[in-house]
């Protein structure tokens, strides 16, 4: 896939720019090894674009979604 060429998953609608850099539909930018982390794993639908193991390197513990902690009053 060119550098320059954007996917957007029919699943998820997360954006691919590239071979490594995902768009969410809310917050900063990522990889494609937090997507599989945070959505892709969770799907399982045949029509994800991001199940390539290869392409998404190695998932790391801070690819997992981590809530905020609740603030103290």
């Amino acid at each position: 896939m060119p550098e320059s060429q954007t996917q957007t998953c029919p699943v998820c609608k997360a954006q691919i720019v590239g071979k490594d850099k995902v768009i969410f539909s809310v917050g900063a930018p990522g990889t494609r090894s937090k997507l599989w982390a945070r959505v892709c794993q969770y799907t399982n639908n045949r029509a994800c674009i991001n199940q390539d193991t290869d392409a998404m390197g190695d998932v790391k513990q801070t690819d997992y979604y981590k809530p905020d902690p609740p603030e103290k009053k």
